[in-house]
């Protein structure tokens, strides 16, 4: 009788829990809006004003709160870390890079992420700045015969071209154009894919359940080329004494990890390592387009700091007017501007207990507009970061994520953002040929809806630089 009762008890838990305020009946429809980034992020950025720093809303079946507050953010992502697991995003990219660090749960993310962390080591990354010299040179100098300049797409080849070399070395330039196409095509598939998610969750965790090893339910196709570049490179690093992430990795966990898991780590790493950095300097030069003035300050810093010479390590502290515009960048267009956790035991989450299974969502996009922490939130404004911020809560601002699951490669995406940037200014100026700022868009990362076009007009100190500087 007593075993009747419990189980009653637990099954009208749900039924019986206080919840905290939130919209409710078609209101929650704004949810999916017009099914485009801006809509759902402008239906929560209005959900937080109006209900405050913890809200509560039901997507179809699904227990959802929406947290808007920077101590109860460190509360789900460091304190009390070990109560929640990875939601719908990561079962959606799991279906592209297979299980690996960015898919994983405790404690199988813990062991992967010892394994991959010394790639990501200060000392490692310092290793990098002289392939993100080499790659942006390259690239750059081909800027200056085009009259305009799709900037997405040059981003995405330019940091596409530093992360392959980064991971596989110079090699990688033959295998970059077929990856390239690949990724292409997931991010279109994954646009369509994006506003549904929510609703395959379920049957995708059903899939994985009946079938842990099987084919990819939406990228079968991608995933089978993708290992058909991957294969070869792997089984070439085995044959060489070179440097390179993935000689590191094949060094240090020979018999631990297999080729397949080798294979997922270093297709996540080519996805979310040239992606999210070419999308936040995508977004850069949205901005920088309508600020000349910014330009020129950027410029003067990087020809004092970098001369007429490559970038060193010892430079990156130097351009502090380029870290601040990139810091600005990712607080208006974080890459990954919203993404959540499933409560795996039961927590309790300021005044509310949180019942297992409901979706804890978490927006860098919407905190980091909050007027509460920054003052002017929805303008471009670098100079915030130039004051003292130590009053500034640590979550307020956290594009990477944070605790044990944050984005390993946090410290390659500030190097190359912040260099590349320097490199960019120092050379060229920037003005938009459509004169509007772009409209955000959600595929794998926050892109924006229409590709931002530039003119690059050289600037005259830097053209002995463009057209004679070392191609090493």
């Amino acid at each position: 009788m007593q075993d009747q009762v419990s189980g009653f008890c637990a099954r009208n838990q749900l039924k019986i829990m206080r919840k905290p305020p939130g919209p409710r009946g078609l209101d929650v429809l704004g949810f999916f809006g017009k099914r485009t980034a801006s809509s759902t992020l402008s239906f929560l950025q209005n959900t937080a004003r109006t209900f405050g720093p913890l809200s509560y809303f039901r997507l179809l079946h699904q227990h959802t709160y929406f947290v808007n507050d920077p101590d109860l953010i460190k509360e789900i992502l460091v304190v009390q870390q070990h109560r929640f697991g990875r939601d719908v995003g990561a079962t959606v990219l799991r279906e592209l890079v297979g299980d690996g660090v960015l898919t994983f749960d405790e404690p199988r993310h813990r062991e992967r992420r010892r394994i991959l962390q010394p790639a990501f080591h200060r000392d490692q990354v310092g290793s990098y700045v002289d392939i993100i010299a080499t790659e942006s040179n390259r690239a750059l100098r081909a800027w200056e015969e085009q009259s305009q300049i799709d900037i997405g797409e040059e981003m995405r080849h330019l940091t596409l071209s530093i992360i392959g070399s980064s991971l596989f070395g110079p090699e990688f330039r033959d295998s970059a154009a077929p990856i390239s196409a690949v990724f292409g095509r997931v991010m279109k598939r994954a646009g369509l894919i994006a506003p549904f998610a929510t609703f395959l969750k379920p049957l995708t965790r059903l899939y994985r359940r009946i079938a842990p090893t099987g084919p990819s339910l939406f990228f079968q196709s991608e995933r089978k080329q993708l290992d058909a570049v991957l294969q070869p490179l792997i089984e070439r690093k085995r044959r060489s004494d070179s440097k390179d992430v993935l000689s590191l990795l094949l060094g240090q966990t020979e018999g631990e990890l297999k080729d397949e898991d080798i294979r997922n780590e270093m297709a996540a790493f080519v996805l979310a390592g040239h992606e999210t950095t070419a999308t936040a300097l995508t977004w850069t030069c949205d901005l920088l387009a309508g600020e000349p003035n910014l330009q020129a300050s950027l410029a003067e810093e990087a020809e004092s700091v970098l001369g007429n010479r490559p970038a060193i390590p010892e430079d990156l502290p130097r351009l502090r007017r380029a870290s601040h515009v990139f810091n600005e960048t990712l607080r208006l267009y974080p890459p990954a501007p919203l993404f959540g956790r499933r409560v795996e035991e039961p927590v309790k989450l300021g005044d509310y207990d949180l019942p297992v299974g409901a979706t804890v969502l978490l927006s860098p996009y919407v905190t980091q507009r909050d007027p509460l922490y920054f003052a002017a939130p929805d303008h471009f404004r670098p100079q915030r970061w130039e004051e003292d911020n130590t009053g500034l809560p640590k979550f307020a601002f956290f594009p990477f994520g944070g605790g044990a699951k944050m984005c390993i490669g946090e410290p390659l995406a500030r190097t190359e953002g912040v260099l590349i940037l320097a490199e960019l200014m120092r050379r060229y100026e920037f003005t938009s040929v459509s004169g509007k700022r772009a409209e955000p868009t959600a595929r794998v990362t926050l892109r924006p809806a229409t590709p931002v076009l530039l003119k690059a007009k050289l600037r005259q100190p830097a053209r002995e630089l463009t057209l004679k500087g070392p191609d090493r």
